[in-house]
């Protein structure tokens, strides 16, 4: 919190009120007074906020519907909203986990999130209490760049890649946009489900952010994504993802209403293939570096 200033004049007339008028002399002693304090003040070192909301068990947690899962931890952000962002920053964080007004993991890199046997490792460490789990703002900043999927506007299309994912059970491949200014991967949950490719646990976290001015809810959950070059080379990477609910009236679809996700730069930093992009043809080609062809 920032330490307020005192002023000379609202001081200087409190003081008239209770001793009545003040001679030149009086006057410039108050003045010396409040311009010491003021000074003493600036050089206090300046607090923080506290967070003022309180950790479930995982038993309380697990027992929740899960809109009362997504309102507990919605109502913590909303309530300790300035703490949350001064964590983020200080901690140059991507996302942390609070535990008794504690950061208890955070990392600068969404791909570091902690996967389902480190976070139940981390309730138990903390007697079994549920984090609170916040991601920075930036995680969906997309520049929505236009161009090879038919978009809604005339004569425009979106670039796109084939990338074939693996999940707890199944796999599936889908031709999914590609867009550099965007960090992530953001999927529609329900395809997701639909095809056996993960499962929503009971203790996986709802978070809800925003993009384009709209608000959506997601889960982070962790794919094998592979994709394949003209050479007939395959490359698969793990890759934490943004699962989107209620995908068709979410504003990932607002630029292309049958887009299915949305792939960023950060998955083909892990993959690190050449992507070219054929803007007469309408057609992306990978290749990996050290392909024959």
């Amino acid at each position: 919190m920032e330490q307020e200033t005192v002023t000379q004049e609202v001081v200087l007339e409190k003081v008239r009120q209770r001793l009545g008028s003040l001679d030149t002399k009086a006057e410039q002693a108050v003045a010396e007074v409040i311009a010491i304090l003021n000074e003493s003040r600036q050089t206090l070192p300046q607090q923080e906020d506290e967070f003022v909301s309180a950790n479930v068990s995982v038993a309380q947690y697990v027992a929740w519907s899960p809109e009362e899962r997504f309102q507990y931890l919605d109502n913590a952000e909303k309530a300790n909203a300035r703490w949350v962002e001064q964590q983020l920053q200080k901690l140059n964080a991507a996302w942390l986990m609070v535990i008794d007004g504690q950061v208890v993991a955070h990392d600068a890199d969404f791909q570091n999130l902690l996967k389902v046997h480190e976070f139940k490792a981390l309730c138990q460490k903390y007697n079994g209490k549920y984090p609170f789990v916040f991601f920075h703002p930036k995680l969906f900043m997309i520049e929505e760049t236009t161009a090879w999927h038919a978009t809604k506007e005339p004569d425009d299309a979106y670039p796109t890649v084939v990338v074939k994912l693996r999940g707890e059970r199944s796999e599936a491949t889908l031709v999914a946009d590609f867009d550099t200014g965007a960090a992530h991967a953001y999927i529609d949950l329900n395809f997701l489900l639909q095809r056996g490719l993960l499962t929503i646990e009971t203790e996986d976290y709802a978070r809800r952010s925003e993009h384009l001015s709209q608000s959506f809810s997601f889960f982070a959950k962790p794919l094998w994504f592979s994709v394949q070059d003209q050479s007939g080379k395959l490359k698969e990477v793990e890759f934490f993802a943004c699962c989107i609910k209620e995908w068709r009236t979410s504003p990932f679809v607002a630029i292309n209403p049958n887009r299915t996700a949305l792939l960023g730069r950060g998955l083909f930093h892990k993959l690190a293939p050449i992507v070219h992009l054929d803007f007469a043809a309408r057609q992306t080609e990978i290749e990996f570096h050290n392909s024959t062809t």
